[in-house]
């Protein structure tokens, strides 16, 4: 895919490792320093994407995302917030500024690559005035003489707000990040690409190529991939009990919360 990133970032070596990765991608590269000049380079070269440190002297990444996001001329630029800092706090500014991404350091070049995949064509299904949803995906399938079918991965929501409380909202985004780029390099293995959602509220959907039977198969080894990775969310601890005691404040009897896992289903009728 091709496109224009901006690159913000006072590390030498980061920008240049971000550089040499994304050109060798296919995307033309502009480099800045710190904050000043990012936001000079953004109304000169008019960027697809940013990738924005947020320490950096003069004006933070906070700041630049904001006045990307405030603007309504530039809303629609996505902005990944890429940083060593990972408290809780951090996090909040982040989604409070309206970064569409936060990643922290170190990270995967290949990682960073699929999100930016994904950002820019959201943004250029949007501009194009095409639903990336996955019930238009398999209404485009279905349109051109594709089978597919719809699949949920869901896991048990109370599993899920435990570990959320527990593990606070970091790790719970990070969580997040994982199973949808778990997902992604699935579809991408299997070159069967689509659109994939993961909906805090009840796990991930998406679409699969072929009838019913080979579709559910298919989700079901997804699952399996899944259910190791959700393993790796927990410490030691609570990984090798098997569960998490839990205590809910209005009754006294302490509960074991399972840990998380993935139950593959056909949904072809779920809302997107």
């Amino acid at each position: 895919m091709s496109g224009k990133i901006l690159i913000a970032d006072d590390s030498p070596n980061i920008r240049e490792i971000l550089q040499v990765s994304l050109e060798s991608a296919g995307y033309a590269v502009v480099l800045a320093e710190d904050g000043d000049e990012a936001m000079r380079l953004f109304e000169k070269e008019r960027p697809d994407l940013m990738i924005v440190d947020i320490m950096m002297p003069k004006v933070n990444g906070f700041q630049i995302c904001r006045r990307v996001k405030t603007n309504v001329t530039t809303v629609a630029v996505p902005v990944i917030l890429l940083t060593a800092r990972s408290q809780d706090e951090d996090i909040f500014w982040g989604k409070d500024c309206g970064a569409d991404e936060y990643i922290t350091k170190p990270f995967s070049t290949r990682e960073l690559e699929r999100t930016i995949e994904r950002l820019l064509k959201q943004r250029r299904d949007r501009e194009a005035g095409i639903d990336s949803g996955v019930k238009d995906e398999h209404r485009r399938r279905q349109s051109s003489g594709q089978a597919s079918e719809i699949v949920t991965l869901a896991w048990d929501a109370r599993a899920m707000d435990v570990y959320r409380k527990k593990y606070g909202e970091f790790r719970f985004g990070q969580a997040l990040s994982q199973i949808r780029q778990a997902v992604e390099k699935y579809l991408e293995e299997t070159r069967d690409r689509g659109p994939v959602e993961v909906h805090d509220t009840f796990g991930v959907a998406l679409v699969l190529r072929g009838g019913s039977d080979e579709a559910l198969q298919r989700a079901r080894t997804l699952a399996e991939r899944l259910n190791s990775l959700a393993s790796s969310f927990y410490d030691n601890e609570d990984r090798s009990r098997g569960y998490i005691p839990f205590r809910d404040p209005r009754r006294p009897k302490e509960k074991k919360v399972s840990l998380l896992s993935f139950t593959p289903s056909l949904a072809p009728d779920i809302a997107a």
